[in-house]
């Protein structure tokens, strides 16, 4: 698949422009325009028409290989990756999949299932292992959805970071590795429910996470995760539409 003559990287920086073309090619790959198997464009065809060196174009596959969405073997040259390989919590994945339409169902439902299974028990251990700077940042996040709209992208963020303080008040090493993956993971699920889907939910769910804080700051393991496995589920519920029964039954 060639390029369209439009498309052109030549005018940024080397770095920017290996960015640009990894960003083309992932979002082709996401929409299913590369699918899997698919030979990437190829290399001199694709640097005549976008006007890019080989090696510019050679560091753009490299850079996706690197989140496992190209393989590449000696005689069927660079493909796209079997979707089990692909490093789906990567921020960049997560951002290409939201920002080309409307996330496939079982996306969503998969990055749920995650949260589901990784952020109870992190609220259960932050509240036994938090700390006073884990408590302010709390404290912020908590202040930012209080004085922002729920479809601004600064309260998404500030929920992201919620969310990403549960996993570092753990102070669980190992746990705190789901970081950059689950805070880009609440910022796009967020955005989605509260702005991009075609009813978006209108209700700040403010109090269900002061309610988290609330048993983390009082040392509550056990409240604190029964309340965060609620805030996931409920978050569930508002991006599907129906039961979180019925949806862990079409998992």
């Amino acid at each position: 698949m060639i390029p369209p003559a439009p498309l052109s990287f030549s005018t940024r920086s080397e770095r920017r422009i290996n960015g640009s073309i990894a960003e083309w090619l992932g979002r082709q790959i996401v929409t299913g325009h590369l699918a899997v198997g698919d030979a990437v464009p190829k290399e001199m065809e694709f640097c005549a028409t976008a006007g890019v060196s080989r090696g510019t174009y050679r560091e753009a596959l490299r850079h996706l290989a690197g989140k496992g969405m190209l393989v590449s073997r000696t005689r069927t040259g660079t493909r796209v990756a079997a979707r089990e390989g692909w490093s789906l919590l990567d921020p960049d994945v997560l951002r290409w999949f939201f920002e080309v339409g409307t996330p496939p169902n079982w996306f969503i439902r998969a990055l749920y299932e995650l949260r589901a299974m990784v952020e109870p028990p992190c609220a259960a251990l932050a509240a036994e292992r938090r700390t006073d700077e884990d408590l302010r940042a709390f404290r912020q996040a908590l202040h930012a959805m209080r004085t922002c709209d729920v479809t601004q992208d600064s309260w998404h963020q500030a929920d992201a970071s919620f969310h990403q303080t549960v996993l570092r008040a753990s102070h669980n090493p190992v746990l705190v590795t789901f970081e950059a993956g689950i805070r880009a993971a609440v910022a796009y699920t967020t955005a989605f429910r509260y702005r991009d889907m075609p009813k978006p939910h209108t209700r700040n769910p403010i109090e269900e996470h002061a309610a988290v804080f609330e048993r983390i700051e009082a040392r509550d393991p056990v409240g604190a995760q029964r309340l965060m496995a609620e805030l996931v589920d409920t978050a569930l519920l508002d991006s599907s539409g129906t039961t979180v029964a019925d949806l862990r039954l079409s998992l």
